[in-house]
């Protein structure tokens, strides 16, 4: 199973995900009300609002979008009265409005070489600098989406942030942005905060939570759209342990990543320690081939460091030791790819429940640039993460001022390290 991330990896050190998907569709004026589907009651409602998001998204500078179906699922739909054809097209159609966003950017980077600009801000109040829906006027369907993959270049011409480097660095032109499935935990389905609490695991039985996500990869599981899955907002280690017996049981033949909601800077949002409980079964997971990534998603800021730090030791510590010569008598076998870390946390805001509003904290990364620091941090830093990007309260322009901060932290790398060179 060939894996897209690694060639993303090897020109920019990094991968950039988006950013909030419910509560940026709350800042553009959605409501909600007492729809369990959350963001995929626009899967019926609005679908051209959704493709609007990716492509905002991409624009500012996502390597990966993901798809309106956190909350999305054959049995949620089912709970809404939509029959199983029905959530089956609904599921399809979150897929070809992420791929009808990519060829649109696509599109619009081989029209536009001149990609954009570090000190280009927008707006929180303005809907991202004003831009409309760009006339990409509804989804692809699978064939047309198809002949779009094949025919578009591997390169794009194009970028959120210039600078002075190359192509493939990411700062005249990127890869073609990937799409990532995304499958919710169990608790999303429940719709009343279980994925912040994670006690269902102590009545539903692993076969539940396999089938529960089986159901949902099902009716997609063969669109070449799609490049990976994303198992979001997991918070238990036994939802975790379903998902890499489904990932078993099924060989999709995409790479996969699992991410958790962690209640503070150790455990998981269940209650089980991160690095220490959780680490070995996703390390086991990515040495059998089955996964690719691994992190937390869904949590406060403050509590990022922490938990990867210890998760990058805990795999340290699961390394296996050389094995003794084998004399010649046997091949060496190929090793396993490294399990990648990454984070898409929250802004760090707080939730005023009797006010109905967001608060201010004094640690959080609401303002792009502070997100933008901290995002560079980890991935220059201990915990040398791979893949982020942002959750709840998070937007393009987050997005946008992260990709600046790690390329530029990049270009000074590069320019440090070819000074030692030149002396």
């Amino acid at each position: 199973m060939s894996n897209p991330l690694s060639a993303l990896l090897a020109d920019q050190g990094f991968v950039l995900l988006d950013g909030a998907q419910g509560t940026e569709l709350e800042r553009r004026g959605v409501y909600f009300g007492a729809s369990k589907l959350w963001s995929a009651q626009l899967l019926i409602d609005n679908p051209d609002l959704l493709r609007e998001v990716h492509l905002d998204y991409l624009r500012a500078g996502s390597d990966v979008i993901t798809t309106f179906t956190y909350q999305a699922s054959i049995q949620g739909f089912a709970q809404d009265g939509v029959a199983g054809p029905r959530a089956a097209q609904l599921l399809n159609l979150a897929v070809d409005l992420a791929e009808a966003a990519r060829a649109q950017y696509l599109a619009e980077s081989l029209r536009d070489s001149g990609g954009g600009d570090c000190g280009k801000h927008v707006d929180r109040d303005s809907g991202f600098g004003g831009r409309g829906s760009g006339g990409g006027g509804g989804a692809d369907k699978g064939s047309e989406a198809e002949e779009n993959k094949q025919q578009q270049p591997e390169d794009v011409v194009g970028s959120s942030c210039s600078s002075s480097s190359g192509r493939r660095s990411g700062r005249g032109g990127r890869r073609r942005p990937l799409v990532a499935y995304s499958c919710g935990s169990y608790g999303g389905y429940l719709a009343d905060g279980s994925e912040f609490r994670g006690d269902y695991a102590d009545s539903v039985s692993y076969q539940d939570l396999a089938d529960f996500h089986r159901a949902r990869i099902e009716p997609v599981r063969h669109r070449p759209e799609i490049d990976l899955l994303a198992f979001e907002t997991i918070p238990c280690l036994k939802e975790a342990e379903a998902i890499v017996r489904l990932l078993r049981e099924e060989r999709y033949g995409k790479p996969a990543w699992i991410s958790f909601s962690c209640k503070d800077a150790v455990h998981t949002c269940h209650g089980e320690r991160f690095a220490e409980e959780c680490m070995p079964l996703l390390a086991a997971a990515a040495a059998e081939g089955l996964l690719a990534a691994a992190g937390v998603n869904c949590t406060a800021p403050r509590h990022v460091a922490p938990l990867l730090t210890a998760a990058r030791r805990r795999l340290a510590s699961l390394q296996p030791s050389s094995p003794p010569p084998s004399g010649g008598l046997q091949p060496p076998q190929p090793s396993p790819a490294p399990l990648l870390l990454l984070c898409y946390p929250n802004s760090g805001e707080d939730w005023d429940g009797e006010h109905r509003c967001w608060r201010h904290l004094a640690d959080d990364l609401a303002a792009p640039s502070r997100f933008a620091a901290a995002g560079a941090g980890w991935v220059r830093g201990e915990t040398r993460v791979a893949l982020l990007g942002g959750c709840c309260r998070t937007g393009a322009e987050h997005i946008r001022a992260l990709r600046c901060a790690l390329l530029e932290r990049k270009e000074e790398e590069e320019v440090k390290e070819g000074g030692l060179h030149g002396c």
